[in-house]
C-alpha cells in the first residue's frame, strides 16, 4: 500500500485551507511503500478526518520505525489539518531529510509554509510573511526539480506567487499546471483568471468560455466569466453567465461569499464588484 497516495498525502494537507483556496495534492510519490498495521490504521483515520487518532497511530509507527519518512510526512498532514503548521513544517523537514529525492514532502511543506505566511500577514508581520512565502516557493521548485510532471507543485507555486503579487510568475506557474493536468478544470480557470489580471482580457474570456463549455455546471467559472465579459462590454453575455452561476448556487450573487470561496486576483474581484454594483442599480430601476 502506498501511504502517500493522493487521498492522504495531498488531500489531508489540502483540508486545512478550505474551498477554492485549498492547495493541490500530489499526483504521485517516490517514497518506499510501507506495509505496517499501525500505518494502515493511521491512513484510514486520516482519510476519515479523525486527526487525533491518526496522530496516535503515526506516533506508534515512529516509535517502531524512527526513520520512516512516510510516517513523518503523513504526520505533517495531520498537523496541518489540526491547524498546527509550525509542527507540520518540522515533520515535513524530517521526511525530507530521510527521503531527499521524494517530491511530496517538499510539496506539502510548501503548503505549511504558505499557511504560516498567511498567519503572519494576518498579524501584520509583512516581512515574516514574505519569508514564509519565499520558502514555500522554493519548496515547490524543489518538488518540480524532482518530478517535472508534478502538476500540483506548479499549481501551488502559482498560489503563492499570486499571494505575493507576482502575477506574471503566477500565470506561468498556473499555465504549466494546467498543461500538465488538462482534465482539471480548476487549473485552467485559475490560468484564465491570471490572464485577466495581466491585461489579457480577450484571452481570459476565450479560455473561460472553454472551461464552462466543458464543465457547464462549474458555478465559479460562470461567475468569473460574467465579470470578465462585463469588463469587456459584453453586458448580455455577462448577465447570462451570472444568471447561470446564481442558478447553480445563489451565493455567487454575494461579494462576501465570492471573496471567501475564491482566490481570484485583485483585478477580477474589482470587475465583479463593479458588475454587482451596476447590476444592483439596474435591478432597482426595473423594480421601481
Amino acid at each position: 500500500m502506498n501511504i502517500f497516495k493522493q487521498g492522504v498525502a495531498g488531500a489531508a494537507a489540502s483540508l486545512v485551507l478550505a474551498g477554492a483556496c485549498a492547495p493541490a495534492g500530489a499526483y504521485n510519490v517516490r517514497l518506499q511503500d510501507v506495509e505496517n498495521k499501525a500505518m494502515q490504521a493511521g491512513v484510514q483515520a486520516a482519510t476519515e478526518q479523525r486527526w487525533d487518532e491518526a496522530e496516535r497511530f503515526f506516533q506508534i509507527v515512529l516509535k517502531d520505525e524512527p526513520e520512516s519518512a512516510s510516517a513523518y510526512s503523513n504526520m505533517g498532514n495531520v498537523h496541518l489539518s489540526q491547524r498546527r503548521p509550525e509542527q507540520a513544517v518540522t515533520d515535513f523537514s524530517r521526511a525530507i531529510q530521510l527521503a531527499p529525492e521524494a517530491p511530496v514532502p517538499y510539496l506539502n511543506r510548501a503548503i505549511a509554509e504558505e499557511q504560516l505566511g498567511v498567519n503572519a500577514a494576518s498579524a501584520g508581520k509583512a516581512d515574516e510573511a514574505a519569508g514564509h512565502y519565499q520558502a514555500a516557493i522554493q519548496d515547490c521548485k524543489d518538488a518540480q526539480s524532482r518530478d517535472g510532471k508534478e502538476f500540483a507543485a506548479f499549481f501551488n507555486e502559482g498560489n503563492v506567487q499570486a499571494r505575493m503579487g507576482q502575477f506574471k510568475s503566477a500565470l506561468a506557474a498556473y499555465s504549466r499546471a494546467a498543461d500538465l493536468a488538462p482534465g482539471i478544470a480548476g487549473y485552467r480557470l485559475r490560468q484564465a483568471e491570471l490572464l485577466f489580471q495581466n491585461d489579457r482580457t480577450h484571452d481570459a474570456d476565450v479560455m473561460m468560455r472553454g472551461v464552462v463549455r466543458k464543465s457547464p455546471n462549474y458555478a465559479e467559472a460562470h461567475a468569473a466569466l460574467a465579470a470578465v465579459e462585463w469588463a469587456s462590454g459584453q453586458k448580455g453575455l455577462a448577465e447570462d453567465h451570472f444568471d447561470k452561476a446564481v442558478t447553480l448556487d445563489g451565493r455567487w450573487s454575494k461579494m462576501g461569499y465570492i471573496r471567501q470561496q475564491t482566490r481570484w486576483p485583485p483585478a477580477l474581484y474589482q470587475a465583479m464588484e463593479r458588475f454587482l454594483s451596476i447590476a444592483s442599480v439596474d435591478d432597482d430601476r426595473i423594480s421601481s
